[in-house]
């Protein structure tokens, strides 16, 4: 990879629900020597290894918020990163940014692999240290600057009783990648969207007879962004490419596809891609999305 480019791997573009094509929100940023993932959903080891990345290649993490879909993979990564093979190794703890509640995460992942700490302890396999979470709270603002990567945190409007979620804007020699993580239209996020060269967001949907007959899938489309907020998101950013993912088109009917890209395209004309896992974009001077089954591979 040449130092100008950033790199933007989505090793997940899920929502909850449990599926073999779409797993947990997680994404793996790279550039120059600086390697970080962002969110760390079910699965997320699993898309390392698909790529071949070792599992220790990563040893810092920044959680957008706390759904279970952005972070229940992180206990995979911290108990199987210690593992002293090459495709893991990660020979230290596991640095972890995140809003207000993270040292109730670090505690809780230091007790809950106790067991296997132990046996690994025992066998003379491992530091038991290496089996800890190192947590950092953030606020809104520069979360992470390094080798000339700069990851801002975003305050995004992810519903009431979630008062503390992000999205976040990537910089690198001046490319800048947007992810909006979980959210509703929200106007901090536009304002600090613009000039992207990606912006990928977040989309939900799902038919008013769903909505109707179904109460809890209105509290699910209720913290999310409709299409027609995300055209009007993309409109007012004008990213040089828009990209969507976290696609929550809700059952028992979901809305089909045609139907979603129809209304965002009432309010947004410019191309947009659906994000798949293990999709690689690299920003730099053009923009490529590569999927991971192309022959080049």
């Amino acid at each position: 990879m040449t130092d100008d480019v950033l790199k933007v791997t989505l090793l997940g573009t899920g929502i909850p629900n449990p599926s073999i094509h779409a797993f947990g929100t997680s994404t793996l940023i790279e550039a120059g020597g600086e390697k970080v993932m962002i969110d760390c959903g079910r699965g997320a080891v699993i898309r390392m290894s698909q790529l071949g990345i070792p599992v220790g290649y990563v040893d810092t993490v920044i959680l957008s918020h706390y759904h279970s879909d952005h972070y229940s993979g992180i206990f995979d990564l911290l108990m199987s990163g210690t593992i002293p093979q090459g495709w893991a190794g990660r020979g230290g703890p596991l640095t972890v940014y995140g809003p207000e509640g993270l040292e109730d995460l670090a505690e809780g992942a230091w007790q809950a692999t106790r067991p296997d700490r132990t046996i690994r302890v025992n066998d003379n396999e491992i530091d038991p240290e290496h089996m800890r979470i190192i947590p950092h709270v953030y606020t809104e603002g520069v979360v992470y600057d390094r080798g000339g990567l700069v990851i801002r945190a975003i305050l995004v409007d992810h519903g009431d009783n979630i008062p503390s979620a992000y999205g976040f804007r990537v910089e690198y020699k001046g490319r800048v990648f947007v992810h909006s993580h979980d959210t509703r239209y929200n106007e901090n996020l536009i304002s600090q969207a613009k000039g992207a060269d990606v912006f990928i967001h977040e989309i939900a949907a799902a038919r008013d007879t769903t909505l109707a007959n179904y109460p809890k899938v209105k509290v699910a489309i209720d913290h999310h962004a409709s299409p027609t907020d995300v055209g009007r998101v993309f409109a007012q950013t004008q990213p040089r490419l828009a990209m969507l993912t976290h696609l929550a088109l809700l059952p028992p009917d979901p809305l089909p596809m045609d139907d979603l890209l129809s209304e965002l395209a009432a309010e947004y004309d410019g191309i947009v891609l659906v994000a798949e896992d293990l999709m690689t974009i690299r920003i730099g001077a053009n923009i490529s999305v590569e999927p991971y089954r192309h022959p080049a591979r």
